[in-house]
Parts: structure tokens; C-alpha cells; sequence
């Protein structure tokens, strides 16, 4: 990663977020068309994969480390897997043209490498969380509070 990326404050400073919210924002958009609203399991199914996406990417952002972010961006990648399979089910039933599958499932192919780079990235890292980390007698150390008036920021790894 960059020293670009060495401190975000918010999962929605990612780029890997960016990416899987641009590919699940044509995915909503696509399943309020008039073609899925008479396939309401499928819009369904497709509206909650969606939503799992980001939830997933966010909530794993806020957890404990890099252990449990990495296996919330777990979910959050097989989330976009499902869709892909749905696109292809929207195909081969002519919901969808071909074209705009083509270019659904390069956006997803996009956002699933740019999440599954993101993991790899955060397998190689330190911070563990505490539901993983090694048990020792010794207290973990914590970081030092912010400065009154600055904002705390994060890193990659989840430290303040």
C-alpha cells in the first residue's frame, strides 16, 4: 500500500469501498428497472447481497483489527460473488442484455480484486484484535489518547 493509504479515517476512505459502491449502486439501480419487478424473489436477493457488500466492508472497518476486518471483507467479497452469479442467472433469462452484463461484471471484477488485494495487505500486518490475539500475562498496550482538538486518525491496520 501507498503512504497515501497509511491513514483513513473511515472504511469509505478505501478504494476498494469505492469500487464495490460503484458496482453495488448499477446493481440497485439495474433491479428497480420495470424487467425485475415481476421477479421479486431475485430483487429480493439481489437488494440483500447488495446491501451486504458495504455492510460487511463497514462493519468489518469497525471491529477489532485486522482479523476480523479481513474476514468481514471475506463476506463482503463472496457477497459480490453471489451477485455475479444473479447477473448471470439475469442473462441467461433475458432480464439483462449481454453488454450491460459485460460491463456489470467487470465492475465487479474490480471491486472483488481490489477487496481481496485489501486482505492480503491486511494478512501481512500486526495489529491482530483482541478476540485473536495470543494470550499473555501481560497487559496489551494501549495507544495514547489524541490531543485535545485533533481528530484521532486511523491507519490501515486500525490504529489511532
Amino acid at each position: 500500500m501507498s503512504s497515501d493509504m497509511a491513514k483513513l479515517n473511515s472504511f469509505t476512505d478505501f478504494e476498494a469501498f469505492q469500487a464495490c459502491r460503484t458496482f453495488v449502486r448499477e446493481v440497485g439501480l439495474l433491479i428497480r428497472t420495470p424487467k425485475f419487478r415481476g421477479n421479486r424473489v431475485l430483487f429480493e436477493q439481489m437488494e440483500r447481497a447488495a446491501i451486504s457488500v458495504l455492510s460487511n466492508f463497514a462493519e468489518g472497518f469497525e471491529r477489532d483489527g485486522n482479523a476480523e476486518f479481513t474476514q468481514f471483507l471475506s463476506i463482503s467479497k463472496g457477497s459480490i460473488g453471489e451477485l455475479r452469479g444473479q447477473l448471470i442467472y439475469s442473462l441467461d433469462v433475458g432480464l439483462i442484455e449481454k453488454s450491460l452484463h459485460a460491463e456489470l461484471d467487470d465492475k465487479a471484477d474490480v471491486a472483488t480484486r481490489m477487496v481481496g488485494g485489501l486482505m492480503r495487505y491486511l494478512s501481512g500486518t500486526e495489529l491482530r484484535g483482541a478476540k485473536v490475539r495470543p494470550k499473555s500475562r501481560e497487559k496489551p498496550k494501549r495507544p495514547s489518547p489524541p490531543q485535545l482538538g485533533s481528530p484521532p486518525h486511523r491507519t490501515v491496520n486500525g490504529e489511532l
